[in-house]
């Protein structure tokens, strides 16, 4: 089983259209020395562009930091003027039985990013966020509304809660920044952000 810096690694470079078999070693033994515990959007640009200067790439350096930060800033410039009242409260969680919170910073920051704001409180809660596999979700569903914490919450009451369709989801900080990005924009800022995600990285519940 890969380490998520292997997967990182491993995303990374094929980004850079390289096949890290065909690396010297001392390259790679380089590319696996460089810190990989990315949690903000410059850490991941930062990241990308140690690994190019490795790879003596400047050029696709240029175009993948180019991407990565347009993302970023076309995001934070649409939600620059709306307030904290308009940031709805998320709380994240991987999978119901058992209900596990996600507190993972790297998730966090992104959640701040694509305006939310950040809660591990149920009563809190705008929004709820389920990382899980779908038809595994649906079957543990009548568990979430039987708990009455959940099922006074906001985020229950107005049909607020949404699967994340993909198990790995923000599992390894950098090897899908765009997308992570784009999925929870959609579902956090609807009403700012369409990049036709719905029914292919995420689904919303009906529940009342």
């Amino acid at each position: 089983m890969q380490s998520n810096q292997e997967i990182l690694v491993e995303a990374i470079l094929n980004q850079y259209e390289v096949d890290q078999a065909h690396l010297p070693q001392g390259i790679l033994d380089e590319i696996y020395a460089i810190p990989s515990n990315l949690v903000t959007s410059n850490d991941i640009i930062n990241y990308t562009k140690y690994i190019g200067e490795l790879l003596n790439k400047p050029e696709k350096t240029a175009d993948l930091v180019e991407i990565l930060d347009d993302e970023v800033h076309i995001i934070i410039h649409k939600l620059k003027f709306i307030t904290a009242t308009d940031r709805p409260k998320v709380i994240v969680v991987d999978g119901l039985n058992p209900t596990v919170i996600n507190t993972s910073r790297y998730v966090q920051e992104c959640l701040t990013i694509s305006g939310g704001i950040s809660t591990t409180r149920i009563d809190e809660a705008d929004k709820v966020i389920v990382i899980n596999d779908e038809e595994l979700t649906i079957a543990q569903i009548p568990n979430l509304l039987s708990d009455s914490n959940w099922y006074d919450s906001n985020a229950i009451k107005l049909n607020q809660v949404f699967l994340v369709n993909k198990e790995e989801f923000g599992k390894t900080p950098g090897k899908n920044y765009c997308l992570e990005l784009e999925t929870l924009a959609e579902i956090l800022q609807p009403k700012y952000f369409f990049y036709g995600l719905e029914g292919k990285t995420w689904i919303q519940f009906q529940l009342q």
